[in-house]
């Protein structure tokens, strides 16, 4: 009986697998946050745990005087428009009109994804001190 049950499980139950993932942002230090659990994650550089889950792949980025941008980090289904092709995860970024991050660079076979942060509008130039 205990046998059976065991192969009923494991047949009906859905597996969610999860692989690392580092996310790295210029300038270093932006906080990452499951955006469906509201995990604070950690400040970058930080290595997520990404499943093919909605709570598992979807984190909030957010730095002080830069605009806040959101990813998801989705692995591409084969399909005859990509040649049945088996590709590394991509990643989309979602933001605000205008807010977009200035460089997101995705490296799937080193399983990291690289963002540049907008800094705010209203920012101040840089000017040395004399």
């Amino acid at each position: 009986m205990k046998s059976i049950l065991a192969v009923i499980f494991i047949c009906c139950c859905q597996v969610a697998f999860a692989y690392p993932y580092r996310i790295y942002t210029a300038p270093d230090g932006a906080i990452v946050k499951n955006i469906l659990t509201n995990e604070v994650i950690g400040r970058t550089p930080v290595e997520v745990d990404v499943s093919n889950t909605e709570a598992g792949s979807t984190f909030g980025i957010s730095m002080y005087r830069h605009e806040n941008v959101a990813i998801k980090i989705f692995t591409v289904m084969p399909s005859a428009e990509n040649n049945f092709t088996v590709s590394g995860p991509d990643v989309a970024t979602m933001a605000l009109p205008g807010k977009a991050p200035l460089n997101v660079m995705n490296d799937s076979n080193a399983a990291a994804v690289h963002i540049d942060l907008r800094p705010f509008l209203s920012e101040p130039a840089h000017q040395p001190i004399q």
